[in-house]
């Protein structure tokens, strides 16, 4: 089970995915001949993002579990934040359930990243993998990660 939950946890902590946060519309009476001004998007995806949704679904999330029964390992939250400067760091927190004992986790990594249309490569510093996620100027990231036949998707919504 170590192996299978390291194995996970490496495959998660690479990850994240679409969730798109609804700008504010600005308000005004009905007779208000002003229009709204533009709402400017931004161009990078610098800022601090929280774990929305893992493969659809809010955290606490199950992303491992035999079928037993006895063993599960879920994801409750984590963060994912990019800055200025080209560097970006993410901390996952996750709960593994075994009969008779729970125990909770926080796993953090950092790295560089790099902005290619909506495409940003991460290159993690602690071992050099890189992963790659699709941010949307409206607040997302979407990480996807592939094992045979099975994606595990985790979206990060950018925190207002």
């Amino acid at each position: 089970l170590t192996a299978t939950r390291a194995t996970m946890l490496g495959r998660i902590s690479r990850l994240a995915t679409i969730v798109a946060i609804a700008t504010a519309a600005a308000c005004g009476n009905s007779g208000d001949s002003t229009t709204t001004p533009p709402v400017v998007l931004p161009t990078t995806p610098v800022g601090v993002y929280t774990i929305t949704m893992v493969n659809g679904k809010a955290p606490p999330v199950t992303v491992l579990s035999d079928t037993s029964g006895l063993y599960k390992l879920e994801v409750t939250s984590g963060t994912f934040t990019i800055t200025a400067d080209g560097k970006y760091s993410t901390v996952m927190n996750t709960r593994q359930t075994i009969p008779n004992n729970v125990s909770v986790f926080t796993d953090s990594t950092g790295g560089t990243w790099l902005l290619s249309g909506t495409s940003v490569s991460f290159t993690n510093s602690q071992d050099g993998t890189k992963d790659t996620a699709v941010w949307s100027n409206t607040g997302s990231l979407t990480f996807a990660e592939v094992d045979g036949t099975t994606t595990t998707t985790i979206i990060y919504g950018l925190k207002k």
